[in-house]
């Protein structure tokens, strides 16, 4: 972990390290949008800065808990994903989680929990670790990461405070236009409302000769399908330009079809990752979505 200062130009990080400074950081913090690694530094960070015992700025990058920060090796600073990131998070894993909350922290005076792809908890997930969200050990705090704040229940979102680091983005070098990727991830949503098999293989044709455009899709279809489950359970504000194939999606499918398609976009973003064969990648989207469709 590479621990750097907050930078008091950036609202977020100006925000946080107030609310750390003054000792008024919320126990069950949201950090959506942004890259998976922008993310993950974001929480490295804040996790620092809430075990520092130097002094100001914090976290200070010198005392023994920073040090071990650094170095990935405190024991109070626990990252949890899903053993399998094709998958989603295990609900005996997030109850494994609320379990180690109750434990006291080992060095520091606090005990730090890092969640990465939290919204793919999935419904009883996050409904399992709604409890200890609202009422934590005073000790504890948890930082959940995602894409887009979307995918989680109105019961979660409103017991966690939100910091965003704007657009969901894979990766930094993503140049693609937003409206192409918009338009990309929309011809798959549409395709799934649709009873024939087909359809969705000929709006993933696109895809054949692109690797690039899949892997930067990818981010928005979970967005859309995000954006469709929160409709269905609260009738949220979504993006504009992803509201219309949302509103369609919802009206269509199931929370657990939504669910499910989310989390199946996870698994090809950590194929892409791990350089899983294209051609194979296009087939398993296709295969993964309509799947998920009929549940």
């Amino acid at each position: 972990m590479r621990i750097g200062s907050f930078n008091a130009e950036d609202s977020c990080e100006s925000r946080i390290y107030t609310e750390i400074s003054l000792g008024r950081f919320p126990h069950a913090a949201i950090i959506e949008g942004g890259t998976p690694e922008e993310r993950m530094a974001l929480a490295e960070k804040i996790s620092a800065a809430l075990i520092c015992t130097g002094g100001e700025p914090r976290p200070c990058g010198i005392c023994p808990n920073c040090i071990k920060a650094a170095a990935d090796s405190h024991p109070d600073i626990p990252v949890f994903s899903a053993e399998d990131k094709a998958k989603a998070f295990r609900v005996d894993m997030v109850r494994s989680i609320r379990t180690q909350a109750y434990i006291l922290p080992n060095e520091a005076d606090r005990k730090v929990f890092i969640l990465e792809n939290a919204h793919s908890m999935g419904l009883e997930g996050q409904n399992a670790i709604l409890k200890i969200l609202e009422e934590p050990p005073s000790y504890v705090n948890f930082i959940l990461l995602c894409s887009s704040k979307s995918g989680f229940l109105p019961t979660v979102l409103s017991r966690a405070a939100v910091y965003s680091l704007g657009e969901a983005r894979l990766s930094d070098d993503n140049t693609i236009p937003r409206e192409k990727l918009v338009s990309a991830a929309s011809d798959i949503a549409y395709s799934l409302v649709s009873p024939d098999d087909f359809e969705t293989v000929k709006a993933a044709g696109q895809f054949e000769k692109d690797a690039a455009l899949l892997k930067s899709t990818l981010p928005v279809m979970q967005e859309i399908f995000a954006a469709a489950l929160r409709i269905k359970f609260d009738g949220g504000d979504v993006e504009d330009d992803i509201s219309e194939v949302a509103e369609k999606l919802s009206s269509k499918l199931t929370k657990r079809s939504l669910l499910e398609a989310s989390e199946a976009s996870d698994g090809l973003i950590e194929s892409i990752r791990q350089n899983a064969n294209h051609n194979l990648t296009v087939t398993r989207l296709c295969t993964l979505l309509r799947r998920a469709i009929t549940n």
